[in-house]
């Protein structure tokens, strides 16, 4: 979903600028818009929902959780 709203938000914006209807800095704040809209939810998504369990730091606190790694002894 969110690559559609990237192609569709930047094509929109080129639209608007090549056929004169808005300027050159409104298309660029518009483009960052439409790329902060990706970006930002990505990010948040990162912090919130991060896998601890399949992370390297958490085999050591669970040795139920086996890392795939060299083993340690």
């Amino acid at each position: 979903m969110m690559s559609t709203g990237l192609t569709f938000g930047t094509i929109s914006a080129l639209f608007g600028y090549t056929h004169g209807i808005i300027m050159e800095r409104q298309y660029s704040f518009l483009v960052m818009v439409v790329i902060g809209s990706a970006l930002i939810p990505t990010a948040i998504a990162n912090f919130a929902f991060l896998p601890k369990h399949l992370l390297p730091a958490a085999a050591k606190k669970h040795p139920a959780i086996k890392s795939e790694g060299p083993e340690e002894e």
